[in-house]
């Protein structure tokens, strides 16, 4: 049933019975792969379902490993805590092809492919590609180069994505003034529009002014905000949006994410550490035999691993937040990959979530609901302190009080109006403008633009008065 999207119909499990009234059932109910805990597990998500023929697998494999369920601050931290732990398995003579970390949309696995290369873990991405050498991400990526040195092989990646009516014929008479000018392609395209026509030379003026605007915002905009601009300047995030193909959305979303956890860990980074900082995780090469199993949920159908991690277990990523809109039929079908996800693992299994902002979700995280549906006997729950001490075992009303989250109604912001923001301070909005608001900082940070729905920012009580010499 989680080939719905492949026109799988599980009425026609359902309905078996009704149709061939004959029939005899034989439930095979036995499993020879999971550990007690974990079938237990499994099957107290499943069992939320009304959609099935009831059945409930049992296993002679008794263990003393519990589920185990671990809260993180953020995503680069539950990357960190799974590096990390497989480091520890892998000491107690688990092999890294014992070990799979599955997710359930391709873009989580952004973090995890960065922590395991940082920590030296050998990793295969299985039926997909890694995250810097997805189509739509190379797009992106060929945008903010643009913004620098308007490179060849940037220009005519970017040209004509998504498509303007700039075909093979067209890059030729550009390439051909370039050589003449010794120059580069995008400046013999700047110089002579009229190069082209028709449909080719409306599409390279529209192109011309995109990159002029966005070369013009890379001087005034964080990076976040710059690839926010891009991805609606260029048209590539509408593209994909009226191919409705999510895939790829999530993918240049999480780019966000990506520049964000870039300038934390970087404030004085700047566009072209960045660019030097993904092409050497792009030069990854792709391992064999001995590695770590990196794989959607849909892809690990029928296989089983000694240890699984299930990572991004959050509200709106797991179950997924489209899939909710589909009403009860889309959350069973989600229970119902919960369920695949949980029973590949064989001896230990692993849930992890994260409460950090997700630019993909556009939200703070909150733990999954198939967490909490879990049986206390057989999961043991913990996260990580302030300090990064260990806390353990939050009870179930604790849980279901995070599940319930927190206001869904976004704070307003008007100009002239105070805020705090966590690393720059107390500041005073000057204009808004589509989310994004021009903020006077104490000196020397002076003039920012910020995203007003970001956690960094927080409105001042209007009883305190503030002093500025921004």
């Amino acid at each position: 049933t989680i080939y719905t999207w492949r026109g799988a119909d599980v009425n026609i499990i359902l309905d078996f019975e009704k149709r061939y009234k004959n029939c005899e059932t034989i439930v095979l109910n036995e499993n020879y792969r999971s550990t007690t805990p974990i079938l237990k597990g499994a099957n107290a998500v499943i069992k939320n379902n009304q959609y099935r023929l009831e059945k409930e697998l049992f296993t002679n494999r008794e263990s003393e490993n519990l589920i185990y369920h671990m809260t993180l601050h953020s995503g680069d931290e539950e990357a960190s805590w799974v590096a990390n732990k497989i480091t520890e398995l892998k000491m107690e003579n688990y092999d890294y092809k014992d070990m799979a970390i599955l997710y359930r949309s391709n873009y989580l696995s952004r973090n995890v492919e960065k922590k395991l290369y940082h920590n030296g873990i050998p990793n295969i991405i299985v039926s997909g590609m890694r995250f810097y050498d997805r189509k739509e991400v190379k797009d992106v990526l060929s945008y903010l180069r643009m913004c620098l040195n308007q490179d060849d092989l940037s220009f005519m990646r970017t040209v004509n994505q998504p498509r303007r009516g700039i075909g093979d014929m067209s890059l030729d008479k550009i390439r051909v003034k370039a050589i003449e000018m010794e120059s580069t392609m995008y400046l013999a395209a700047k110089e002579d529009p009229s190069l082209l026509s028709g449909k080719a030379k409306a599409g390279l003026m529209e192109y011309l002014h995109i990159i002029e605007t966005i070369e013009e915002l890379a001087h005034e905009l964080p990076l976040d905000i710059l690839i926010t601009k891009i991805l609606d300047e260029s048209g590539l995030e509408a593209s994909y949006k009226e191919l409705k193909d999510q895939d790829r959305i999530e993918n240049m979303k999480e780019l966000i994410n990506d520049a964000q956890s870039f300038m934390i860990q970087f404030p004085e980074g700047d566009i072209q550490d960045y660019l030097e900082m993904v092409a050497l995780y792009g030069d990854v090469d792709e391992e064999s035999g001995n590695a770590v199993k990196l794989m959607t949920i849909h892809s690990a159908k029928g296989l089983e691993f000694p240890v699984v991690f299930v990572i991004g277990l959050s509200e709106g990523t797991f179950p997924n937040e489209r899939v909710l809109s589909e009403g009860k039929q889309g959350l069973e079908e989600e229970r119902r990959l919960a369920y695949v996800a949980f029973t590949r693992a064989k001896d230990r299994l692993f849930l992890t979530e994260n409460r950090g902002y997700s630019f993909v979700s556009n939200s703070n995280s909150r733990p999954s609901r198939f967490i909490n549906e879990i049986d206390d006997d057989v999961i043991e729950h913990h996260q990580l302190g302030t300090y990064g001490e260990m806390i353990e075992k939050p009870s179930k009303e604790d849980i279901n009080d995070k599940l319930k989250g927190v206001s869904s109604k976004r704070q307003q912001y008007k100009k002239n109006e105070m805020i705090m923001h966590t690393t720059y301070g107390e500041g005073l909005i000057i204009s808004i403008k589509d989310g994004i608001a021009q903020i006077a900082f104490n000196s020397p940070i002076g003039i920012k633009n910020v995203m007003l729905n970001h956690p960094a920012v927080s409105k001042i009580k209007k009883d305190k008065e503030r002093q500025f010499d921004a």
